[in-house]
C-alpha cells in the first residue's frame, strides 16, 4: 500500500480531508460526517432547538461532543491494556492523568464536567465488559483514516476495526447520548458505518462481516448495541452512495 499523508482541514464550517503523496496531491474529499450532515433533513432538530432554546441546545451539543470525544480516548487507550479488567482499568487511570487529549478541555470552565461526564460513560461499558470490550479478540484499527474515491469519494476516521471471538472482522462506533435511541433515529450511524465499509474494503481488500453501533446515554447503565450484517451495510451503502450525490450536487464537491 502506497506511503500517503492525510491531513483534516475545515473549510466553510466543512470538513475535508487532504490526501497526498510526496508533494502530490491526491484528492480533497469531504468528510463522511460533512456529507450526512449537509444532506439530511434538519427539520427534526429545528423544532428541537426551537422548543428548548437556543443557549440550551448550544449546551447539550456541546457537552455531547466534548464528552465524546474524552470517552472515545478513554476507549481507545483501554482497549489494548494487558491484564484483568481492574488491573487495566488501574492503568487507564495513569496513562488519563498524563494524555492530552484527555485532558485538552482542562482550560474550558467547563473542562472538568466535560471529564467527569466521559468517565462516567466509559463505566457503562466498562462494567459491562463481557457484552462489549471482552467480544473483541484483536484490534486491527484504531481511531484511524479511511479514505476512497469511489462514488466521488469521502474520507473519515473509524473509531474500530476489530477481529472478534467469533472469528468475524467487524466495524465498531461508539457514540454517547441523551437518551435511549430508537433504530429510525440512527438511520446516519449505519449510513456513516457503511461508508467506513466501503473505504476499508477499498483500502485494505478486507470485506468486513458486519458492524456495531455501541450507545452509551444518560439515562441507562447497559448501553444499547446495534448490530449491522453484511448484506446490511451494502444495503446502507446504497443509501449513502445517494447522499454523496446529493452533496455533489449541492456544492459541486
Amino acid at each position: 500500500m502506497n506511503d500517503y499523508k492525510i491531513e483534516r482541514v475545515h473549510e466553510n464550517g466543512m470538513r475535508f480531508y487532504q490526501v497526498t503523496e510526496g508533494e502530490a496531491l491526491v484528492a480533497k474529499l469531504p468528510s463522511v460526517t460533512t456529507i450526512l450532515g449537509e444532506t439530511k433533513d434538519k427539520s427534526g432538530l429545528d423544532k428541537w432547538r426551537k422548543r428548548v432554546g437556543e443557549a440550551e441546545a448550544d449546551r447539550i451539543s456541546t457537552l455531547s461532543m466534548n464528552r465524546g470525544t474524552i470517552m472515545h480516548r478513554l476507549i481507545e487507550l483501554y482497549k489494548p491494556l494487558a491484564g484483568t479488567p481492574k488491573e487495566r482499568l488501574a492503568k487507564l487511570k495513569k496513562l488519563a492523568k498524563e494524555d492530552d487529549e484527555v485532558n485538552q478541555f482542562q482550560h474550558d470552565e467547563l473542562g472538568s464536567l466535560f471529564l467527569e461526564e466521559a468517565w462516567k460513560f466509559f463505566y457503562k461499558f466498562y462494567f459491562n465488559h463481557t457484552d462489549y470490550f471482552d467480544r473483541i479478540k484483536d484490534v486491527m484499527l484504531a481511531e484511524e483514516f479511511l479514505w476512497t474515491v469511489k462514488g466521488g469519494g469521502w474520507a473519515g476516521t473509524v473509531d474500530n476495526i476489530s477481529e472478534m471471538v467469533d472469528n468475524t472482522v467487524k466495524i465498531i462506533d461508539y457514540k454517547n447520548s441523551r437518551r435511549p435511541k430508537r433504530e429510525e433515529w440512527v438511520q446516519d450511524y449505519f449510513l456513516q458505518a457503511s461508508a467506513y465499509f466501503i473505504a476499508y474494503w477499498d483500502r485494505y481488500g478486507i470485506k468486513a462481516n458486519g458492524a456495531e453501533i455501541w450507545i452509551a446515554n444518560e439515562e441507562d447503565n447497559i448501553p444499547q448495541l446495534f448490530s449491522l450484517t453484511q448484506s446490511d451495510l451494502e444495503f446502507y451503502a446504497k443509501e449513502f452512495m445517494r447522499r454523496r450525490k446529493m452533496f455533489k450536487e449541492k456544492f459541486n464537491i
